[in-house]
């Protein structure tokens, strides 16, 4: 197992085998997101056509719901649409499933498993393996949002969406990615430190279903409104890319969580003794 492990690294390094040994799940999930897109994107044209029936509804929602779903310049234009059916909700929660799920895998899953001494066995160090196992996760994130991105920018004109330029699809593909590398960085940074599988899942989806419900008070409640710059959620959704195209507000302040929380948990993982 050690000699295995220690060659395939030394052929193309902790990033490559973890992304081979991975592949068959990225390749379901990346299906699994193209359809979804797909069925989103394809609805739309019968959305558009009764219009006028969706806007009487929408007036009589509150404002504060509308803010939520992204949606305040109305659900029937391709950015209220997508914002409404895919970028608020569905698409980053699927990608926080998976994101989470491998982020807490990296380190403290395959501790667990036992799989993680033998690689460390060989010479490797503890930096680079956490470096590019954290790597790894990122890179099958930034691959499914991509998928998800593609979908919509390749079928723009069968799904009537051409309102939505190039540049504000692909902003929007960036922003659901950084917001996702949040809380899947906040997974491995836990995980590094010796919070075991369970201890990281629940700091990342911990941390992701408290931020979301702070987004979403905010709305409708003074005081979460005054908090709702310390959610991701909101560096995302307000305003929206698919309105506003890129914005630092969507850019800059997930780095800030992001890059600390890799660097505390490379050093953590560095120095503690192994279960």
């Amino acid at each position: 197992m050690s000699t295995a492990t220690g060659s395939s690294a030394r052929r193309g390094g902790v990033l490559r085998q973890m992304l081979a040994e991975r592949v068959r799940t990225l390749l379901w999930w990346s299906v699994a997101i193209a359809a979804l897109a797909a069925v989103v994107g394809a609805s739309y044209p019968a959305v558009r056509s009764v219009g006028g029936q969706i806007d009487q509804l929408m007036r009589r929602l509150p404002e504060g719901v509308l803010e939520l779903m992204a949606a305040s310049g109305g659900l029937v234009s391709p950015a209220g649409y997508l914002n409404s059916r895919f970028y608020s909700g569905l698409f980053p929660v699927l990608l926080l499933v998976f994101g989470i799920m491998v982020a807490a895998w990296t380190i403290a899953g395959a501790e667990r498993e036992g799989t993680l001494e033998p690689l460390l066995a060989n010479p490797v160090s503890r930096t680079r393996v956490a470096l590019e196992r954290y790597a790894g996760a990122i890179v099958m994130v930034a691959v499914l949002a991509g998928v998800g991105t593609a979908v919509f920018v390749l079928l723009r004109g069968p799904f009537e969406l051409t309102e939505l330029s190039l540049g504000r699809l692909a902003a929007a593909g960036v922003g659901v990615f950084l917001l996702v590398s949040v809380f899947t960085s906040l997974t491995f940074a836990a995980g590094a430190a010796g919070a075991g599988k369970g201890g990281a899942i629940a700091a990342g989806a911990g941390t992701a279903a408290v931020t979301y419900l702070v987004f979403a008070l905010s709305a409708f409640v003074p005081f979460f409104r005054n908090l709702r710059w310390l959610s991701p959620w909101y560096w995302f959704l307000s305003p929206s890319p698919l309105t506003d195209g890129w914005t630092a507000q969507a850019l800059w302040p997930p780095l800030v969580v992001i890059v600390p929380a890799v660097v505390v948990g490379t050093i953590w993982f560095a120095r503690r003794d192994l279960r």
